[in-house]
């Protein structure tokens, strides 16, 4: 579609001659008569027309701040987002004091993928239209998928206040926010919402089923907390022994002990011979534990296997393997033949492969194994127990890798003295532990060992000098961060 200047009012014959100053007014005129027309057009569903009228109308008017709104607003309407964030922001530039300016880029931005622009942006609009509930909206919903539940919690909170601007689906997202918060019974109420809103939606209703089923068996019964979920799934009801997993999981992650004590000996009735479940149940109860049991990591790393990176990086913020591999690169060395104890999947292969000529992987799990040989890094890759491993061979390393293993072992004397064993003279040991106070070692109702540093030194100082120690953040529990430590030994 091709347009013609349209004649300015008086104009007649040719534009040459005139006066810069009226050619400028000539020039706004033309742009401000295509922007009507492209905005005309735009409601009247004529998007590609109106694009070049829009398009037309900033090339005349290049800075006019409306022009470069209304063509990224129309550019991010049409599916071209990257072109919107580019004239939403020239116009912003220009003239900062539009809200709905600033929401567009946002939208744009996130759909761009570009979280920082996006995020920067609902907080300016913010900034002028403090109750804005687009913007109150977007910014609770970014920060929910960014996964900062507490920001998302209140913010969505603020947009629920207002009846008229909170569907069923916004109240789904300030459930979900308060289940990984913790808040149980705000949960339920949130999920009440949207389920009545959305009652053909079967995740919706089963949603609203769970956190009714974990808030319920926090202080009551657990037969009482399973006609609660009985009662709120309806015909969308799950398999009992799932829900009562998933509240488990739950009740010990936020500490609710009597409560997943309960569960866990409701699941025993179901599983009796569930290794995982009455690992949980020993922890929950203070059953001394020197160890986790064969079984129970087998069953437990074997189920996790197909989603373990997924829910480990992106869910549980994991960041061991690169907080390892700083350490190891500062000291300059390379490394013959390295041994990745507990290699799960292979999250430190990538980077110890960088570092040595032939690199061996262990692990009990054989799902992990699977995956671990997927990446086609390890030279060998054995299906055992790390201790029994070490304790079995003679075969010598110049560096042993073990992050997230030994928050399976609570005495950690035999471990160090195995790997010191099988370590050359001034070989590596590099090595993760999450931190606690008061006892060497205490197991925790997830099922891990925390261990205090003190501890971890003395123990240590009997085969090795510590040649780096970095206090750290391992993973997420329950959303909150788990303290602890990444130490780099090497053998006396």
């Amino acid at each position: 579609m091709t347009f013609e200047r349209p004649a300015a009012p008086g104009a007649s014959g040719q534009n040459a001659g005139l006066s810069t100053a009226t050619q400028i007014d000539l020039d706004a005129w033309e742009a401000a008569s295509l922007r009507r027309q492209g905005l005309s057009l735009w409601a009247a569903g004529a998007l590609v027309e109106a694009t070049e009228c829009l398009q037309g109308a900033e090339r005349l008017a290049p800075a006019n701040p409306r022009i470069m709104s209304d063509l990224g607003s129309l550019l991010y309407a049409t599916g071209r987002p990257a072109e919107a964030v580019h004239y939403l922001s020239k116009s912003l530039k220009i003239d900062p004091s539009h809200p709905q300016t600033w929401l567009v880029l946002a939208n744009a931005a996130h759909t761009f993928g570009d979280m920082d622009i996006a995020e920067q942006a609902f907080l300016a609009a913010l900034d002028i239209a403090p109750n804005a509930p687009g913007a109150l909206m977007g910014l609770g919903l970014l920060h929910f998928e960014l996964r900062r539940f507490e920001s998302a919690e209140r913010l969505l909170s603020i947009v629920v206040s207002d009846q008229h601007a909170a569907g069923p689906a916004i109240y789904a997202c300030l459930g979900d926010a308060r289940r990984m918060l913790g808040q149980f019974s705000q949960a339920r109420e949130a999920f009440q919402k949207a389920a009545a809103g959305f009652p053909l939606e079967a995740a919706i209703q089963r949603k609203y089923a769970r956190v009714g089923l974990i808030d319920a068996a926090i202080e009551e019964p657990v037969e009482a907390a399973l006609q609660v979920y009985e009662k709120a799934a309806g015909c969308y009801a799950e398999d009992v022994e799932t829900v009562l997993r998933d509240a488990l999981q739950a009740l010990c992650g936020f500490g609710h002990a009597a409560g997943a004590i309960r569960v866990a000996k409701a699941l025993l009735d179901l599983a009796p011979n569930d290794p995982v479940v009455r690992y949980h149940l020993d922890a929950l109860q203070g059953t001394a534990h020197r160890r986790a049991p064969n079984a129970y990591l087998t069953a437990c790393f074997d189920k996790f296997a197909p989603n373990f990176e997924t829910q480990l990086i992106d869910v549980l913020g994991y960041s061991v393997p690169s907080t390892c591999e700083n350490l190891l690169s500062e000291t300059g060395r390379s490394f013959d033949k390295i041994l990745d104890l507990g290699c799960g999947t292979g999250l430190a292969a990538p980077f110890l492969a960088r570092l040595g000529e032939e690199l061996t992987g262990v692990d009990i799990s054989p799902g992990m194994l699977e995956k671990a040989r997927e990446r086609g890094l390890y030279h060998r890759l054995l299906e055992s127990e790390a201790g029994a491993f070490l304790a079995a061979g003679e075969e010598r390393f110049d560096l042993v890798t073990a992050l997230d293993v030994l928050v399976y072992f609570g005495d950690l004397s035999d471990l160090f003295e195995q790997t010191a064993r099988r370590l050359t003279p001034g070989g590596l040991f590099a090595l993760s532990v999450e931190t606690g106070e008061g006892a060497d070692y205490r197991l925790r109702p997830c099922g891990r060992f925390t261990h205090a540093p003190d501890y971890v030194a003395a123990t240590a100082a009997r085969h090795f000098d510590t040649l780096a120690r970095v206090a750290t953040t391992i993973r997420l529990e329950a959303n909150a961060p788990v303290a602890g430590e990444v130490v780099v030994l090497r053998r006396l």
